[in-house]
């Protein structure tokens, strides 16, 4: 049953997905017919790829870079690679992050078999950096809007559980690492990591921090890595609004807007958070309107989301040549 269950999760999430995009469309914040307009501005599309190209090309360093943290050779471009194969499966199969995340794995212990859990370390540390790049930029993004913030009480919500999250983060692990110079000192304390989920997940949590310890000069490195790719994404996202022309809003508020659709994209909801992120990026477009105008904001997300899955195209040749490979690893991993 449980095999079941593992098989159809991928296809319930398209299905999500998909009724998502459906109600959108029907509540008037996707206009297809204004995805048109972008024809006429073919240097927008290419920039927009490009930009996506250069971001990826990041992403893969930041991985490559806590792969070697963890003495786990991978040159950068194989790293490049089974990263752009991976965003191809991230953005484009049903498994949505699983599958790029399988795949990933899948060639990491294929270079270090006996690494396991060193390798599964790189993929959580990989995407713990890339979500708490996020919360940064979305505090910066608060911080060059705040009257936008302190004339909304969800907004104002908003911001201080960002604020709570980008400074719990480090502080989490600063705490897990404190608790794992107990593990030795205290029976009760070893004996409750050997006990129930909750007890195993604290024991590998205690065991990523130990790992990367002594890494944090690799860490600085990967989140700036993140911080830059976001930046290329997130001025790409500016150009497909400022072509599309939809709604009265200002270049700096889609800046506002923009993590927080990254954020609720993030959330393993639908294959690539699609249909979360046009909602949620229509939502707070329209919260901070200084006059409600019904344009369509959903629409830039969605044509942004299909330009930079434009860009994942190299992952798409990859992907041509190694099918039964990333089925393989879905399956094992």
């Amino acid at each position: 049953m449980q095999g079941v269950w593992q098989r159809l999760v991928p296809w319930l999430k398209f299905i999500l997905s998909t009724g998502l995009i459906v109600l959108l469309w029907h509540q008037g914040k996707l206009d297809f017919t204004a995805l048109g307009q972008l024809s006429t501005a073919p240097w927008t599309i290419l920039s927009v790829v490009l930009l996506s190209l250069s971001s990826y090309s990041l992403v893969s360093m930041r991985w490559v870079i806590l792969l070697r943290s963890q003495q786990i050779p991978l040159s950068f471009s194989w790293g490049q690679r089974i990263t752009y194969l991976g965003i191809f499966c991230n953005l484009v199969l049903p498994g949505g992050g699983m599958a790029g995340d399988a795949v990933r794995m899948a060639h990491a212990m294929r270079v270090a078999p006996k690494q396991k859990l060193e390798a599964l370390s790189t993929l959580f540390v990989d995407r713990l950096v890339g979500l708490h790049a996020m919360l940064v930029i979305a505090l910066v993004a608060v911080a060059l809007q705040p009257q936008l913030v302190m004339g909304s009480v969800t907004l104002r919500f908003m911001a201080v559980m960002v604020a709570v999250f980008v400074l719990g983060l480090p502080l989490g692990a600063l705490l897990i690492y404190r608790l794992a110079k107990h593990v030795g000192r205290s029976p009760r304390f070893a004996a409750f990591l050997t006990s129930g989920r909750l007890g195993s997940l604290t024991a590998r949590m205690i065991e990523i921090v130990r790992l990367y310890r002594t890494a944090r000069g690799q860490l600085s490195q990967a989140f700036l890595l993140s911080l830059g790719a976001q930046t290329m994404m997130l001025f790409a996202l500016v150009q497909v609004a400022l072509a599309l022309e939809i709604g009265p809003l200002a270049p700096l508020d889609y800046v506002f807007a923009t993590p927080w659709a990254w954020i609720a994209n993030f959330l393993p909801l639908t294959p690539g958070g699609i249909g979360v992120g046009e909602a949620t990026f229509d939502q707070v477009c329209r919260w901070i309107e200084s006059s409600p105008s019904g344009a369509p904001y959903g629409t830039i997300f969605l044509m942004y989301r299909m330009l930079t899955i434009l860009g994942s195209f190299p992952g798409l040749i990859l992907f041509f040549f190694a099918r039964q490979e990333v089925r393989d690893a879905m399956h094992s991993e």
